[in-house]
């Protein structure tokens, strides 16, 4: 059975995703908001220049290698975990053959279970690189509202799509803004919290399978009255 088990696991090792598929996927998303430029197009007229998106790629690149990282990592664990299961159950199976021998059906259903482990072990492969890549679109658009003078972000849950299983505590949070601590507006008193600061709760796409979006505000002036202090109605004619 030991030579069986050596066969199957060199077999699993083979058929079973590696991370060709993240690395692919991530660097796509990459090249797409970093080199073609598509993290601007996703910020409002009063936000970074294309100058701010060149000093920011060795940030930017740092966040891909992260990436790459940790979906590699959880690739191979979940590979590694996929494999020792398909093997303990082949295990089971091998010690239960009766002493005539195993049908045809009973081969049929043993092969079809090795080929599910595969299906689910590439699905769940697509479905790391597909939160790893959301974590780096919403890092790379986190970083560059930063060092571009963002003062709040707005919270965008996607409780609205269908199949989407969102967090409850998210859904609470669409469309509230949340301050950035240390803008310039916070030190000049033009602003105050309503809804706290963005440092406080996790950040979009930080927790597993997490699809929301946090969208830059640069302007006290686009903010609702009541994020504004006195000293900032009287500044923007809100008084």
């Amino acid at each position: 059975m030991l030579e069986w088990c050596r066969k199957l696991r060199v077999a699993a090792q083979r058929e079973t995703p590696d991370d060709t598929v993240a690395r692919k996927h991530l660097t796509a998303i990459y090249s797409r908001l970093v080199i073609d430029g598509g993290a601007l197009r996703d910020q409002p007229p009063d936000g970074p220049k294309k100058i701010t998106v060149e000093k920011l790629k060795p940030e930017f690149r740092k966040e891909l290698d992260r990436r790459i990282f940790a979906s590699a990592n959880l690739i191979k664990l979940n590979r590694e975990q996929a494999i020792e299961k398909t093997i303990q159950r082949f295990q089971g199976w091998v010690t239960s053959i009766p002493p005539d021998g195993v049908s045809e059906i009973d081969r049929r259903e043993v092969k079809s279970g090795f080929q599910k482990s595969v299906k689910d072990m590439d699905f769940i492969s697509r479905r790391v690189a597909i939160d790893q890549g959301h974590k780096l679109a919403s890092n790379v658009k986190y970083l560059l509202a930063v060092q571009s003078g963002a003062i709040a972000l707005r919270w965008h849950s996607n409780w609205r799509r269908p199949g989407y299983k969102y967090r409850q505590d998210h859904k609470e949070r669409d469309e509230k803004i949340y301050l950035l601590r240390d803008s310039w507006a916070l030190e000049q008193g033009l602003i105050k919290p309503v809804y706290g600061f963005y440092d406080e709760i996790t950040a979009a796409g930080e927790e597993v399978y997490c699809s929301c979006d946090a969208l830059p505000i640069y302007a006290p002036q686009k903010l609702p009255d009541e994020f504004l202090t006195e000293k900032g109605k009287r500044e923007f004619n809100r008084a």
